[in-house]
């Protein structure tokens, strides 16, 4: 590695220090999050919401089924395959995209799907055309019989058709690399969206497709951006292989276009110890106008080689510097860097928990949150931001919490104070990082359940999904879950599945969601227009038997909780009630009912069938 001016290694460090913070002010602390196999439980409640009535209720069930890893050994009901298969035809946009997500994660079970998902090549929809061949990307190994198909795929006439077909080799990755000659074809494809997605699929290909070099070389010189940013995006993919490239990188490090710019170094990051020819540029880069090509920029240079630990006795003075920014710079720094290295700095963020600007404040909590178990020994003093006056202070303190999870259980109730914070925001990032302590924080579903009412919609979003992360819920939790449905219109179909998904599918509670919670159609309804249907004696007695468990269980919860649901669920039970030929027999389960309601029509009813007796 080459030598560098003790004077230059100075203002490095400083520039890495802030620009690492802008980095992070701009892009958050991202973590990256394998998939995990569903419970028994969540994977069974998602599959009862495929009764819905509500195609929207199976979209959310869709997106639920694409976060788990179903690959692995996950026992799915054939008939349930079966119904997913069929949304794939959907009338709805969104679910069929969905649906292509689902099937995608499917493992083997999608081989079966294969017909239909390179029909949604040629759907009207262009997003369901990328769900659709991601999904047939993400089938790998087992897709190897789909390569005859996609080379006819490849030359259809249809430029969405050709894209769809170049974006699932892409993602086929080696898979699929006796396709490359078909793909050198496309890279001068008439249509630009087919260049560009074939441009992307020879990145993905990375070592692979280094035969393509030529090609990509001309691409860089295109004038459409778009193509020259996919193109210089693929020479990063193929690494210390794309030496041949370093002229033109040179260039385009110059470029006019600040996304060209930023993937330009990118893919310099990607080129190992090559990289260190591109020094005088890089330096230059990291006062680049553009935040992320500085932002790059520092990434590139910090993996050069150089340890965190170099830049200790420079970012100790940073740590009281008199300018506020440096000071917040210094703690979005610590946030950033390698736990072992981080530690090293634990002392001066102590000092800033106290600093007198608010925004160094809530940028050593987000620091704090960022660090994790390293960090725990400063849980006293993020208490203390948890009820700091400044309300982004409180927010960046509640998400440190969140991102500390059980690390930080000690501060659930400080949270629980949170969720009735005047500001929205706070409300909304506590309720968030209660969703991340999950089943650690379930004395707090109440307060959840409460915040489902809340006057901001952002608040109710983030609510519904913390609830999603607190674990199976009983009766009297669901009933309040469906109440909801009446005053947040735009989140039904969302909450109906929440209660689906949180009932963990039992028989009884999902017959009662299906029932209430306003379901798109009543179960008694022939269809959307209102036509009633005649319901069978041991179909009504098995309904009212759970509506008088479920009237029950209301009446100890608080009215206002309650108070729609108890309206639709007394409608519900006279509609029942009156399409039911009742027998003497019965007269026990419609007592329950009148000592509920105190109707009279069911009071009649009652002393007709004792009159028979």
């Amino acid at each position: 590695m080459m030598k560098l001016s003790n004077s230059f290694l100075r203002k490095l460090r400083f520039l890495l220090l802030l620009l690492v913070a802008l980095l992070a002010v701009n892009l958050g602390h991202v973590q990256a999050s394998e998939k995990s196999p569903p419970e028994d439980w969540q994977l069974q409640g998602t599959l009862a919401s495929l009764d819905d009535s509500d195609p929207d209720v199976w979209g959310e069930a869709m997106k639920k089924i694409s976060e788990y890893d179903l690959k692995s050994p996950v026992e799915i009901p054939s008939e349930r395959i079966e119904q997913i298969g069929k949304l794939l035809r959907n009338e709805d946009s969104e679910v069929r995209s969905a649906a292509a997500w689902a099937v995608g994660n499917l493992g083997s079970e999608a081989k079966q799907f294969i017909p239909q998902l390179l029909q949604l090549f040629r759907d009207e929809n262009w997003r369901v055309v990328i769900a659709a061949a991601t999904a047939v990307g993400n089938l790998e190994s087992e897709a190897q019989e789909l390569i005859p198909q996609l080379q006819q795929l490849l030359t259809n006439k249809y430029w969405r058709v050709r894209a769809a077909a170049v974006t699932a080799v892409g993602n086929l990755g080696s898979e699929a690399k006796e396709l490359i000659p078909q793909l050198q074809q496309l890279l001068s494809d008439e249509n630009l969206e087919v260049r560009r997605a074939a441009t992307i699929a020879v990145g993905n290909l990375g070592s692979e497709a280094k035969e393509l070099i030529p090609q990509l070389q001309q691409l860089l010189r295109e004038k459409n951006s778009n193509i020259r940013y996919a193109a210089v995006t693929a020479v990063g993919e193929m690494g210390w292989e794309a030496t041949e490239f370093i002229p033109q990188l040179q260039q385009l490090l110059r470029e006019k276009n600040s996304n060209i710019r930023y993937a330009a170094v990118t893919a310099v990051g990607e080129m190992g110890w090559e990289a260190t020819e591109f020094i005088p540029q890089l330096q230059q880069l990291l006062r680049d106008k553009n935040w992320r090509v500085r932002a790059a920029a520092v990434r590139v240079v910090s993996e050069m080689g150089w340890e965190a630990k170099e830049l200790i006795p420079q970012l100790e003075q940073l740590f009281s510097d008199e300018d506020s920014d440096v000071r917040r710079a210094a703690a979005w720094a610590v946030g950033e860097m390698e736990s072992e290295t981080a530690k090293e700095f634990i002392p001066e963020l102590r000092q800033l928990f106290k600093d007198k600007n608010g925004r160094v404040r809530a940028a050593t909590a987000r620091a704090v949150g960022n660090l994790g178990w390293e960090a725990k020994e400063l849980i006293p003093q993020l208490q203390q931001l948890l009820s700091d006056e400044d309300s982004d202070v409180r927010r960046a303190a509640a998400t440190a919490v969140g991102n500390l999870e059980s690390e930080a259980k000690q501060l659930i109730p400080q949270l629980q104070q949170l969720l009735s914070d005047e500001d929205s925001d706070v409300r909304r990032a506590a309720a968030t990082a209660v969703g991340n302590l999950g089943s650690e924080a379930k004395q707090l579903i109440p307060q959840l359940l409460d915040l489902l009412r809340d006057e901001d919609s952002e608040v109710r979003e983030a609510t519904a999904k913390a609830l999603g992360q607190m674990g199976k819920f009983n009766t009297q939790q669901i009933l309040q879950i469906l109440n909801a449905t009446h005053r947040n219109r735009d989140q039904k179909a969302g909450l109906r599945f929440l209660a689906y998904f949180t009932s963990g599918g039992e028989s009884d509670t999902v017959t009662l969601i299906q029932w209430l919670g306003s379901p798109k159609r009543y179960p008694d309804l022939i269809d959307n227009f209102g036509e009633e249907q005649s319901i069978s004696r041991e179909e009504g007695k098995k309904v009212l038997e759970i509506f008088a468990d479920a009237w029950e269980e209301s009446e100890s919860i608080e009215l206002e909780q309650v108070r729609d649901l108890r309206s639709e669920l007394k409608a519900q039970i006279n509609k029942v009630f009156k399409n039911v030929n009742w027998q003497p027999e019965d007269i026990a389960l419609l007592k329950r009912h009148y000592d509920n309601l105190q109707d009279e029509d069911i009071k009649a009813k009652i002393d007709a069938l004792e009159g028979i007796q």
